[in-house]
């Protein structure tokens, strides 16, 4: 995700927190796993500008106060890790043996019908 913030109140950015910068980017991060943690995969796959929004107003809400200003956020590109990729595709497995048994068991039935007729 990419967050865009500017400087409101620079007094408050200097006296209300250490690194108002660093602290900006910590905390989008953690909201960024915070936000994912709550959707499944295709969630996140399809709903990219509505997570930037909700990101969005929950950063606005904690930087307010430090006087920075969260003006944009978007996620950008969803690069799914490879363990995970790995263990979906593990789950996919049973369902695809299970498609080819049965596939194969229709063209057998089909077969069959045919030769009867």
């Amino acid at each position: 995700a990419i967050m865009y913030y500017k400087v409101k109140d620079p007094t408050s950015a200097v006296a209300n927190v250490d690194d108002y910068s660093g602290s900006s980017r910590l905390l989008a991060a953690t909201t960024l796993r915070n936000v994912l943690g709550t959707k499944t995969l295709g969630d996140i796959l399809s709903e990219r500008e509505s997570i930037g929004t909700e990101m969005q107003d929950l950063l606005h809400d904690a930087t307010e106060p430090w006087g920075v200003m969260i003006e944009r956020v978007e996620v950008k590109v969803v690069r799914v890790p490879e363990q995970l990729q790995r263990a979906m595709a593990e789950s996919q497995g049973p369902r695809l043996l299970l498609l080819r048994e049965n596939t194969r068991l229709a063209e057998l039935l089909d077969k069959l019908l045919k030769s009867l007729w």
